[in-house]
């Protein structure tokens, strides 16, 4: 029998907050022995920097434009559903499913979800609501004093520990069929806010955390941060990154009680267990917040650790476009359809497409109410991005300029060199793999289901949810 198989997504997760990435022993535990069951890949990267996209690439095998992702007409998980359903045949749970296994996935982000397009190929479907209150984005006083009360109290997670239930439920009903199980958490995804006892701080400062979230990570707080008008105090940045790392620890600590869970029915030894992330954070780095306008390691350079039946060796840089065809080959199936599409072996490629481009009306009135260089904001947060890396060298088209980074000696990508300045023959094959991926264009597709009706309540709070994620 094949193999079990559980992807395990720790959304918003950065590569070097992970123990074998490098974060202090101690950091990621269970990750940690995870690593010394199977590999931990060094040079894997996302197809984009946020979580739709992202997610697009892992379940279809096709970079974020070949897929229409991008071009979305609305803005919301819901206006995702039919271009994501229009790949429905080569996503991930459905090939898998028609191989014979039983799917299941468990979601605590609103982008992914059966309702965004998530759905095809899956037995069941559980969306975890947050348990967030919807306080953080009110401007009245109620609303403020309740936000500051939360963040004092530090008593909700963001549905782990109700998605460990939900699943822990579904492995102990498996049946004679392998498995292919899916989760998202979202715990380490702003406003850093985890639950006692992963929240450490006194009391002051948990309500300095709550107050600093609805200042600095509101969408308006990042977008104004990443165009030019970075203001986050260093102190406030302290107390993020710390949260920031009780909350992977808090997800390491779920890892590991999923593990054991596992292992005492027996199926640990039968199931292959990769745990990666869809995007990494920015905390300031290059004058940058969150995860958007940019393309930067912090945001594609994922974790990517498996263990479990016929774990392949690390293959070098690798795509998480690829993820489809790893697991299809390591589970041994014979037939799917990830054979073609990427840029190839030793190439990763990344892709982003501003709200609206430079020079749109309303980022110049938001550029002028931040009191910003229209000109410098525009090529910050106005313009397309392209990358593509060897895992030294990576070149980027921002609309049509080209950038190179010498990731070795520029590890931070703070200084963008002119191509010929780089090593030729990388530059040579780098311009190769930008001009198929730009040649790229949406791949014809079966037609898809209509979105569903949804009433005016339901839509005010899939907003409230987004605002709470920063997404509007």
């Amino acid at each position: 029998m094949r193999p079990n198989v559980i992807l395990i997504v720790l959304d918003t997760a950065r590569a070097d907050a992970l123990e074998p990435y490098g974060a202090p022993a101690g950091s990621t535990p269970a990750i940690a022995d995870l690593a010394l069951r199977g590999q931990a890949f060094d040079q894997v990267h996302a197809a984009a920097s946020w979580t739709l996209p992202s997610h697009a690439a892992m379940f279809t095998g096709m970079l974020p434009r070949a897929t229409g992702i991008l071009d979305l007409p609305e803005g919301t998980p819901l206006a995702a559903r039919a271009t994501l359903e229009a790949h429905a045949n080569r996503a991930l749970p459905s090939v898998l499913r028609d191989a014979g296994y039983a799917t299941a996935a468990v979601s605590t982000n609103l982008w992914v979800t059966a309702e965004s397009g998530f759905g095809p190929g899956f037995d069941r479907f559980r969306f975890v609501d947050t348990g967030r209150q919807e306080q953080m984005h009110g401007a009245d006083v109620r609303s403020r004093l309740a936000w500051d009360l939360e963040g004092v109290r530090a008593r909700a997670d963001d549905g782990a520990q109700v998605a460990g239930r939900v699943l822990r439920s579904w492995l102990a009903e498996a049946g004679e069929r392998p498995f292919f199980c899916f989760v998202n958490l979202v715990e380490c995804h702003s406003p850093y806010l985890p639950p006692k006892p992963y929240n450490d701080l006194g009391g002051l400062d948990r309500l300095r955390a709550a107050q600093e979230a609805r200042r600095y990570l509101t969408l308006e707080g990042i977008w104004r941060a990443c165009a030019g008008g970075f203001d986050v105090p260093d102190e406030a940045l302290a107390r993020m990154r710390h949260l920031y790392a009780r909350s992977v620890r808090l997800m390491d600590d779920w890892l590991a009680g999923l593990l054991e869970a596992l292992d005492r029915t027996g199926a640990l030894d039968e199931t292959l267990v990769i745990v990666t992330a869809d995007h990494g954070e920015n905390f300031g780095e290059g004058g940058f917040m969150g995860h958007c306008f940019s393309l930067d390691q912090r945001l594609i350079r994922v974790p990517f650790v498996i263990a479990g039946p016929g774990a392949p060796a690390d293959p070098g840089v690798l795509s998480l476009a690829s993820l489809p065809r790893l697991i299809a080959e390591t589970v041994g199936l014979d037939r799917h359809p990830w054979a073609n599409g990427l840029p190839g072996p030793g190439f990763a490629a990344a892709q982003f497409e501003p709200p609206a481009p430079a020079g749109d009306a309303r980022w110049n009135e938001a550029f002028d109410n931040w009191e910003i260089d229209r000109e410098t904001a525009a090529e910050r947060v106005g313009r397309p991005l392209t990358a593509a890396t060897d895992g030294r060298w990576k070149l980027q088209l921002r609309g049509e300029r080209e950038e190179l980074y010498d990731l070795v000696d520029d590890p931070l990508e703070l200084q963008a060199r002119p191509p010929s300045a780089g090593d030729e023959t990388a530059v040579t094959a780098l311009r190769r793999v930008l001009a198929e991926v730009t040649a790229q264009r949406p791949v014809a597709a079966a037609v898809a289901t209509s979105q569903p009706e949804i009433s005016d309540e339901e839509r005010r709070r899939l907003e409230d949810r987004m605002r709470l994620l920063g997404y509007m």
